[in-house]
């Protein structure tokens, strides 16, 4: 993919994740970047190669949650 697209579309995933956070979690929006900024999620979403952007941010949500109990980032079987 074309990595203009790929960072076209990134800054959406990422302003969608974090509404998602601060619906599910309670977070303020500070918490929220936070939470997602220090995760591994996040260190391998911002790589286009990952293909972590073709998940839906409800996937990722509890990819991130995941991460959070068990300090692995898991990736499902069909990346």
């Amino acid at each position: 993919m074309d990595n203009q697209v790929f960072e076209s579309i990134f800054p959406f995933k990422v302003e969608d994740l974090v509404s998602l956070i601060i619906e599910k979690k309670q977070f303020s929006f500070d918490e929220a970047l936070d939470y997602l900024y220090r995760s591994k999620l996040y260190d391998a979403l911002q790589f286009e190669e990952t293909k972590l952007w073709h998940l839906s941010t409800e996937k990722l949500f509890d990819m991130l949650v995941n991460e959070d109990f068990t300090d692995t980032l898991d990736y499902p079987d069909f990346i």
